[in-house]
This record gives C-alpha cells, sequence and structure tokens, in this order.
C-alpha cells in the first residue's frame, strides 16, 4: 500500500530509518496497523520490493505475530528450527524484521518456505543468528520509543513452548517418579562408565559394558510414551555423550564430532526404514573407544621419538647407538627402531648421521675449528 502523510500521521518521517535498517541488515522489515481501523486507516507496508511479506501472505502467521507484539516489548519469535522473526509494537502497529534463516545452506528451504506461505516470488536468502537481530530490534526500539531495551532481556518465543512451563512439569515428573520407585542413578552410574571407557581408549572395557547387562531404562523414566521414539531420544543422546568423552580423551575434535554426525545420518535413515536401533549404540560406543585408542598410540609414538631425538641432541657429540638410546627413553631396541622408521620415514641411525652431518656443516661454516678436528668432534674416521 501507498504511503501518504494522511495515513501515517506521525510516523510519516520513519519509513526512512526502516529502509536503513533494511539496507544495514539485508533483512526484509514490514509493519501493519494492528486493531480495529478503518480500511482507508490500515496500513500495510513491507520494504520488501514486491510488496509481499509472509506477515501479509499468512494469515496465521500474522496472528501469531500480532500476538506476541502484544507483550508490549521486542521479542524473538521461532516460527521453527530455520526461520524466526524480531518483533515488537510500534504505536498503533506491529513491526516485524524477518524472516532471518540460520543453521543451513540450502537455497531450497527458503524457495519452500516462501511457497508455504503464499508468496509468488522468493523471499531474499538472509541468513542471521537471534542475537543480531537482537541488536536492530534495540535500534529500533530506541529510535520508535526512545529508551534503550537492553540486549539480553529481549526473550527468546517459539509455540511450543508458549504454554508450557517446565516448573509445573518437573513437579508433576517427579510425583511420577515417585509413584514408580524410579532413579536415574543407576544409568547416570552406567553412562559414567561407558564415558570413562571411551575417554581413556579401552575399547576392550566398552565391548564389556555393552555386552554384559545395561540398565532397564523403565526403572529410570519416562521421555516418550512410545518404545521406538524413546530408543531413538536415548541412541542419539549417547552418541553426544561419546563424542565429547572421546574430545576429553584426547582424540581430534573434529574427527569426533564428523564421525558423530556420521552415526546421526545414519540412525535418521534407520528411524526413517523402521530399521531397529538395537545396535547402534554398542557399535559406536567401541568404535569412538577404538578412535581414542589410535590417537593415544599416534600422540605416544610422537612423545617418544621426539624423546629419542631429544636424547640424540645432548649426546651427539659421542658415538651414539640405538642400542644406549632405547633403554634411555624406556624402549626395546626392536621397538624403538620400527616407531622412529613409521613416523620419520628414516632410520635412527640415519637421523644421528644426518644431525652430526648438519651440526658439522655449521661449524665449518661459521667456525675457524679445522676439519679434522670438525671430524673427529662428530666421531667421523675421516
Amino acid at each position: 500500500m501507498t504511503w501518504n502523510d494522511a495515513m501515517l500521521g506521525p510516523w510519516k518521517n520513519d519509513i526512512g530509518y526502516l529502509y536503513v535498517i533494511n539496507e544495514l541488515s539485508g533483512l526484509p522489515v514490514a509493519l501493519w496497523t494492528v486493531g480495529e481501523a478503518s480500511a482507508e486507516e490500515k496500513i500495510q507496508w513491507t520494504s520488501i520490493p514486491s510488496g509481499e511479506h509472509p506477515c501479509f501472505t499468512s494469515n496465521r502467521l500474522r496472528l501469531v505475530v500480532e500476538h506476541y507484539a502484544l507483550v508490549g516489548s521486542p521479542i524473538i519469535y521461532m516460527e521453527n528450527d530455520l526461520f524466526f522473526y524480531g518483533v515488537m509494537p510500534v504505536g498503533p502497529f506491529c513491526l516485524a524484521i524477518g524472516p532471518a534463516e540460520r543453521n543451513t545452506e540450502s537455497e531450497e528451504t527458503v524457495q519452500r518456505y516462501s511457497e508455504e506461505h503464499g508468496l509468488t516470488e522468493p523471499l531474499p536468502n538472509v541468513k542471521s543468528d537471534p542475537e543480531t537481530v537482537s541488536r536492530y530490534l534495540k535500534l529500533i526500539h530506541y529510535h520508535f520509543i526512545g529508551t534503550a531495551t537492553p540486549r539480553e532481556d529481549i526473550p527468546i518465543r517459539a509455540d511450543a513452548m508458549e504454554n508450557w512451563r517446565p516448573a509445573g512439569a518437573l513437579e508433576e515428573y517427579q510425583l511420577a517418579q515417585s509413584e514408580n520407585e524410579r532413579g536415574h542413578k543407576i544409568g547416570a552410574d552406567f553412562e559414567q562408565k561407558v564415558m570413562q571407557a571411551v575417554s581413556s581408549g579401552d575399547p576392550e572395557l566398552a565391548r564389556t559394558l555393552m555386552g554384559g547387562p545395561a540398565p532397564d531404562y523403565r526403572d529410570i523414566g519416562e521421555m516418550f510414551a512410545e518404545t521406538s521414539k524413546e530408543r531413538e531420544y536415548l541412541t542419539v543422546s549417547m552418541i553426544a555423550l561419546v563424542t565429547r568423552a572421546a574430545v576429553a580423551g584426547g582424540a581430534s575434535m573434529e574427527v569426533a564430532y564428523e564421525l558423530g554426525d556420521v552415526y546421526l545420518k545414519r540412525i535418521g535413515e534407520a528411524v526413517a526404514r523402521g530399521e531397529t536401533l538395537s545396535t547402534f549404540t554398542y557399535d559406536a560406543i567401541v568404535e569412538f573407544a577404538e578412535l581414542v585408542r589410535r590417537s593415544k598410540e599416534a600422540k605416544s609414538a610422537v612423545s617418544y621419538v621426539d624423546a629419542c631425538k631429544e636424547y640424540i641432541e645432548n649426546n651427539l657429540r659421542k658415538d651414539i647407538q640405538v642400542g644406549d638410546i632405547a633403554p634411555a627413553i624406556g624402549l626395546s631396541r626392536t621397538y624403538l627402531s620400527r616407531l622412529f622408521k613409521q613416523t620419520e620415514g628414516i632410520t635412527v641411525q640415519q637421523y644421528i648421521q644426518r644431525e652430526k652431518c648438519r651440526h658439522a656443516a655449521t661449524l665449518l661454516t661459521h667456525s675457524d675449528y679445522p676439519i679434522s678436528q670438525i671430524a673427529q668432534y662428530f666421531g667421523f674416521s675421516s
């Protein structure tokens, strides 16, 4: 709708400010009259050139956003896991900045969102986060209302949480736990043992734990009415726990999280096909323990090789033999020789010879020592 002075009244000079917010954030901005008003008095404006905005084409979304605007202060409204809005009242209007998209790189999600909300043209694909949108809400609030709103005071709301209060739900659940004589200690103790097996890199212990008697989760608590869904939740939770246990045990964070992602993706595929998840937890825990074990072995190998190099550096001007180094760093000669060759690509003796030559070359270049003395110094026969 076209803006004019009669329609805008005291707000007529603020449209330029909203365009600036749109340019700074890249996010669409929409403003419309809330409540009773004649057709001539109703305002509906958006920074989107086509004039289309999800709050104008989706009646449900519009009503929900207006509901949150009636709170009287800025909020972040999470429409779903990917799209959200900044919402606040401005005089007789409801103002929405968004939709902002997060956690995805797919243009298909924007296309699908636009179609679901009755738009004839796709929305601009703008990614953001609630904290950033909160900053723009703070700017808008200060401009229109004249007072600052602390960014941390801007709440996040979602339909699923609107009428749910955790305190009351907790009281009800605790009563059910007591009546059914259930408790989490057994499960927590078992989880701690599993995480210890993973973080210590002990796949055999992991196999023993997972192959032995496990807690009956019916004696622990109830998360979901459907057994299959409960099993899915427990499996996903355990993957998250052992991923972090593997990182704590010294595994590469990137590799551990990638392995976790692989398992989570496979779980999703199995659930979609109706397959059982009974072996997923077992396989994952053993695999994460193996990952930590390999990581510890690799670090141990590097540590022993470093100790070997340090011994050589400290005794470079002596007749060094592998048989002298191995007991000094707590290894057998055979194991040290194999470990060093695997890690460095050359034998210990070749490394000693190379270091002697490197130091001898430095003395030849930067000192007045004769060649014969340098050769004798490093144990060269000629």
